[in-house]
């Protein structure tokens, strides 16, 4: 019974969008150590409950279509497709209370209005990248790098010109890898893609070259932007300098995804989450 239960609340974390809402606050936990704020549980929360829902509906919607590529995930999210919407309703309510509670109206704007543009993202905005070559990819990278900017608002802190420089900085280096991670994501569902006639980048160019752009973009992301703003603009804190080691972790990512084993695609929707073990070591050791 035990055993079950943990192997029902696994395939949950994995399956159900938690891991990638997760990921989202990992990356508001680091966006205040750039600003040196301290970062309350209430923010991560907040941030958890904005992502999750976003994740639920797309994967609610398109759950005949998944079943192609995730068949697993499918078969698990059949068992509470019908309590999806309440679910979805309850979430976005306990988002508007805990916003309204914690935080100020900025804040509850900015959030709704990533909730209102990620749910057009599966019903609307998905159906450009039909027309619109990597439109996806774009759209949903930049709902992540938006989430730099979410402690300034959500904690009403003033801001110095360096340091609006840095969260811009920091900004397009979580955009390039969130645009990197669902490149790779896309991997793994080119069979759906291809039935609705998406424009993504594995359809578009094949596995071989999608590889090796990935590798440029991790690349560029990691060492170009690190070693510039970290070392020689003296930038980010001491810490950031351990999101290095993300380089590494992303061409492990591609030998499994090349291999195509499941797991690979799980380490890439948690790498976010990495980030914030890899920092918390870089604020003992550096």
């Amino acid at each position: 019974m035990v055993k079950r239960t943990l192997k029902a609340i696994w395939k949950e974390f994995i399956y159900g969008g938690h891991l990638q809402s997760l990921g989202a606050a990992s990356i508001v936990f680091v966006s205040g150590i750039l600003l040196k704020i301290d970062i309350t549980w209430d923010i991560l929360f907040v941030t958890y409950l904005t992502f999750y829902p976003l994740y639920l509906y797309n994967r609610f919607k398109e759950i005949k279509i998944d079943y192609l590529t995730n068949p697993q995930r499918t078969e698990h999210l059949k068992v509470y497709i019908n309590q999806t919407p309440l679910i979805l309703l309850l979430v976005i309510l306990v988002l508007i209370g805990a916003l309204i509670y914690f935080s100020n109206i900025w804040a509850l704007i900015f959030s709704l209005l990533l909730v209102f543009f990620g749910l057009l993202y599966t019903t609307t905005f998905k159906n450009f990248t039909k027309k619109i070559p990597l439109f996806k990819n774009f759209y949903v990278a930049i709902s992540f790098a938006l989430l730099v900017f979410f402690p300034v608002i959500y904690y009403s802190y003033p801001l110095t010109n360096i340091l609006i420089f840095g969260l811009l900085i920091f900004g397009v280096f979580v955009y390039l890898k969130a645009f990197m991670m669902q490149i790779l994501l896309d991997l793994k569902d080119i069979a759906s893609d291809k039935k609705e006639r998406l424009l993504t980048l594995p359809v578009i160019f094949g596995e071989k070259k999608t590889f090796n752009i990935l590798k440029i973009i991790s690349l560029l992301a990691t060492v170009f932007i690190l070693l510039i703003f970290s070392l020689y603009f003296n930038i980010f804190p001491k810490p950031m300098l351990m999101l290095f080691l993300t380089t590494p972790f992303n061409f492990y990512c591609f030998k499994l995804v090349r291999q195509k084993k499941y797991f690979s695609y799980i380490l890439v929707s948690g790498e976010f989450i990495l980030w914030l073990i890899l920092i918390l070591i870089g604020k003992i050791i550096l």
